[in-house]
């Protein structure tokens, strides 16, 4: 039904190219936009409007349309041929530019689009997260880590509060950035939501961007288009934590699309009180 709409509405000859986490992708060519089309279509009204606001800002420039159908919602863009960019191929200059792309990004977004923001403090974002994982192969795990960390949450809760916030990307790694007319560019926008910067580096420097003076090169990057506050050790453990908690709820609700150990090696990285993120 919804296809069908989209064809006539746009007088298109949609095509579904894959389903990524239940959000199916439709290409095909639009007699009203006289344009090739790149269709988005979103079970999570908050992964729509993250996608919607942040391309109607950050990428004028392709950014169509935007339906609600039913329970189902669309964003509709201008499709673009990219280029894969290798994680086999990260030296210091190519670190550097992907830190001042993110940079740039939580500059120009920051403040000009509407994304969730929650209303918990970081303790109780943490502990919503671990009842989702209840009676599931992470429970004991995630129990365990949890009650580890329950000495920092007051002075983590404190510090966080405080911390400038940002949009964040919400899953910035190598597989988001793409290479396009020239220049590097960020796609992929449905995860943003408001959270302070470091977040937006925890999983790119956890699974792709291992060695400290690689990180080093990409915060400098970094700081040439947005200032960086690096949270302390107790904020750092909370904040590896709740990603780790929402790759587990990731991989239990999506298991034929698994991010594997990961965020088993985080939970463990968490316990064992080894350096979170050696800089």
């Amino acid at each position: 039904m919804l296809v069908e709409f989209l064809n006539d509405y746009y007088q298109a000859n949609l095509k579904s190219i894959h389903d990524v986490a239940g959000n199916q992708h439709l290409i095909g060519y639009s007699k009203v936009f006289k344009s090739p089309l790149f269709v988005k279509i979103f079970k999570e009204r908050d992964m729509f409007y993250a996608e919607q606001h942040v391309n109607q800002v950050y990428y004028p420039e392709i950014y169509l349309d935007s339906v609600i159908f039913e329970n189902r919602y669309v964003v509709t863009l201008k499709d673009r041929e990219m280029k894969d960019i290798s994680a086999q191929k990260l030296g210091r200059k190519r670190v550097y530019a992907f830190g001042r792309l993110l940079g740039d990004f939580h500059q120009k977004l920051t403040g000009k689009v509407t994304v969730h923001q929650s209303d918990k403090r970081l303790s109780e974002q943490i502990q919503y997260q671990v009842a989702q994982l209840q009676d599931t192969k992470y429970q004991m795990l995630v129990n365990d880590v949890h009650q580890t960390l329950g000495i920092d949450f007051e002075q983590a809760d404190m510090e966080y509060a405080q911390l400038p916030k940002v949009v964040l990307h919400g899953d910035f790694s190598i597989r988001n950035i793409m290479h396009y007319k020239g220049r590097d560019i960020l796609i992929d926008f449905e995860r943003s939501h408001i959270g302070t910067p470091y977040q937006d580096f925890i999983k790119f420097f956890y699974n792709e961007v291992k060695e400290p003076a690689l990180r080093n090169s990409f915060l400098q990057g970094y700081e040439t288009m947005h200032p960086f506050e690096i949270p302390s050790k107790k904020v750092q453990r909370c904040l590896l934590f709740l990603c780790a908690l929402d790759i587990c709820e990731y991989n239990v609700t999506h298991p034929e699309r698994k991010y594997g150990k990961m965020p088993n090696e985080m939970l463990v990285t968490i316990k064992a009180d080894d350096a979170v993120l050696a800089l």
